[in-house]
């Protein structure tokens, strides 16, 4: 795997595949590798950059005296496309949309669309008014956070269940569970760096490039509140509903979330 020096941090990622440059980010807590049958599903027409978020891979974490930020994974996103270019799209999964969004709102360099698969943004929520959505949803996030630093070391579980529906992480595979339980500080970082995004409604709609939020009909009723308000404030946005797909949709849904992303 590649690796990229940005000062004295190092970001990894995957590059496979040739044509026009697709980014692809990743969710909380995954790595790269999470969009490996996406991408391979892309690779012959495009070439596929994805990145580790920090924290993953070998890419460095964001120091632990630092406040959680996206700005930090941005900044090392970006000087990735520097080495090799600006992409023909952007996209991001889970928080990995969070990211992908924070770099799009940036506008550091072109972008040509930009693609966000349930992008965890809750902030967005009360900007546009939903603010019981909003405070319920950073209530779940709040307990969550509040039982990992009271040892609670399967806390973790509250979110899987939030995104999917109660009882999926005792449902899921026990490698998958072992991993899970692996990673709940940086997951942890990651929840904190999203609740201190702010957003506005003007830096939506300064947004000029195709934007698509695509959710899963299964998703929480949250996860479509999210991904509509994004569609619905962006100048080119629109948003694609994928029937019987939930949060997992880009390991359930390969060869959709591969079309929404070569077709946007």
């Amino acid at each position: 795997m590649p690796t990229l020096g940005v000062g004295a941090n190092v970001m990894s990622y995957e590059d496979y595949g040739s044509g026009p440059v697709i980014v692809l980010i990743h969710g909380s807590p995954c790595n790269s590798k999470a969009w490996l049958r996406v991408g391979e599903r892309l690779a012959d027409r495009y070439r596929i950059i994805a990145p580790d978020l920090p924290g993953y891979g070998a890419t460095t974490p964001q120091s632990s005296g630092a406040v959680p930020d996206t700005i930090y994974a941005a900044e090392l996103i970006e000087a990735l496309v520097a080495s090799i270019g600006p992409p023909a799209v952007l996209a991001g999964h889970s928080y990995g949309g969070v990211v992908a969004l924070a770099v799009a709102l940036r506008q550091r360099f072109p972008i040509g669309a930009l693609v966000l698969f349930e992008p965890v943004a809750l902030r967005i929520l009360s900007v546009v008014g939903e603010v019981e959505a909003y405070e319920s949803a950073k209530a779940v996030f709040d307990d969550y956070l509040s039982c990992f630093e009271g040892g609670d070391h399967e806390a973790i579980r509250k979110i899987i269940d939030f995104w999917y529906r109660p009882g999926v992480f005792d449902q899921m595979p026990d490698l998958v569970r072992a991993y899970l339980l692996k990673e709940p500080a940086a997951n942890t970082r990651d929840v904190r760096a999203t609740f201190r995004e702010e957003y506005s409604l003007s830096s939506f709609r300064n947004l000029a490039i195709p934007v698509l939020t695509v959710c899963g009909s299964r998703s929480p009723a949250v996860t479509q509140k999210i991904a509509k308000a994004i569609a619905a404030n962006t100048p080119r946005g629109s948003f694609i509903g994928l029937e019987k797909a939930d949060h997992g949709l880009t390991t359930t849904h390969v060869e959709a979330v591969a079309e929404a992303i070569s077709n946007v």
